[in-house]
Formats: C-alpha cells, structure tokens, sequence
C-alpha cells in the first residue's frame, strides 16, 4: 500500500519580481516499510520537498496523498492535526528543547497529542530504551554527545509510533563515525517495518537506504548507482549505554 503518493507536484516561490520554481512536476510513491533516501544538492529542491512531504508546505498544483488522504489543500489547523498524528521528523539540528531532560524531550510531543501521563512516560521510556539511552533519560542535551542528543531526537519521533520518518540531513552534524551509528539505528527501525524517508547530500548515506531518488532543479530521477540497494546491516539494538 502506498504510504505516500505524490502526482505532478509544483511550488513556486517569489523572490522579488522573479518566480524561482523549487518543484517542477513532482511524482513520486513510497509503499509502507520503505526506506527511500532523496539525494540533492544545495539549491535542486530537496528540503522544499521535504517541507511538503512534512506537511509543512502545500503545493500549488498537483496532489499529495498522505496514508491514503488527500492532504494537498488542508488548511494549517487540519496540517498540524496530519504532522502530530503521521509523522516523526527527525532534523540535522537535533531540535531538543535544552531546559528539558532526554526523557522530557521525547514525552512533549505526546503531551501535545493529549496522551495520558502515565502511558506519555511509558512511550517515551520504551523508546528511548530502543535507541540505547536507557542510563541518560534525565540527562539535559548539554550533557548528551551529539549521537545521543540524535538518538533522542529518533526516540522523540518513533515514541507515538507514526506511520511516517522524515529525515532532514539527519547525520549532518555528525562525525562520520557517529553519522553511520545513527543511520544503522534508522536501519534497524525499516528492517521492523517503519518507513523512513530522508533527505541528504551524502552518497554514502543515502547507499544504506533501500532505494534512492535524485532531485536536480526541481524534478527527480532514479539514481542507478543505489537503485535496489539492501540497507546495511544495523547495530542500533547493540549501542552501549555510555555513562
């Protein structure tokens, strides 16, 4: 079944006087369990792509067809309801809010969902066990190493289990090291069954995805160089808890 189905997608932006067409006739399905990686450089239109994948963006013409709902003309209300209930985002920035501990980070999206506290905690618990945190829950991000503070962020948006990962540049900030630790968590989280898309510049990351789009001046075509291509093997459930 498709997760998302996007048909003949445009946005254009103003820039003065002048148009500048980020997407030019975007098609594009993602089936549930996928992990599909958008590989761009600066300026071809991925994260203008991943803002209306996001549901953070519309488009001005075409449809986008989201868990088999036709998103393309919500207004911000009902698009925030889509974003909070059908997708996870995990940024390059991590995005954890510093005054909060690891634990908090991961539970506030629930409370904004108007999950019950006590079934908030347990989710946010769960989740960041899965990532290897189990010992830095009540840490603060400026006591996290980068990859931690990232593995967070992954806890944070697996924790009410969407149907839907986004993945800005997710290894951006990262050493190369710690960059292929976070990607074999995402692998391992795809070889359960979740579907992850990401966005990066990075041939290397994007080779760990299942499959592989590229974006070029606002259109996309198949890369034959990761077509295809098994996700590596994961190591996410093998982390150790640094203390």
């Amino acid at each position: 079944m498709a997760l998302i189905q996007m048909e003949n997608v445009c946005r254009t932006y103003r820039a003065g006087n002048d148009a500048v067409e980020a997407l030019r006739g975007i098609s594009l399905t993602v089936e549930t369990g996928d992990f599909l990686a958008i590989i761009g450089s600066s300026g071809s239109g991925k994260s203008t792509l991943m803002n209306l994948l996001g549901c953070l963006d519309a488009p001005d013409s075409g449809r986008y067809l989201l868990d088999g709902a036709d998103v393309s003309d919500l207004d911000e209300m009902e698009l925030t309801k889509i974003r909070s209930r059908k997708i996870g985002f995990i940024f390059q920035g991590f995005h954890l809010i510093p005054t909060l501990s690891a634990l908090e980070n991961v539970e506030l999206p629930l409370l904004y969902r108007g999950i019950p506290p006590g079934e908030r905690r347990e989710l946010a618990v769960r989740a960041l066990e899965k990532m290897g945190l189990s010992s830095r829950m009540e840490h603060r991000p400026s006591e996290l190493s980068g990859g931690q503070q990232q593995r967070t962020a992954i806890a944070r948006a697996i924790a009410a289990s969407p149907p839907l990962i986004l993945a800005d540049e997710p290894t951006g900030n990262l050493d190369s090291a710690t960059g292929a630790e976070v990607m074999d968590c995402l692998c391992a989280l795809n070889r359960e069954g979740k579907t992850i898309v990401l966005i990066t510049h990075d041939p290397a990351v994007a080779a760990m995805a299942r499959r592989t789009v590229q974006i070029r001046d606002g259109r996309l075509a198949k890369s034959p160089c990761f077509a295809g291509r098994e996700p590596a093997s994961g190591h996410c459930n093998k982390i150790e808890q640094n203390p």
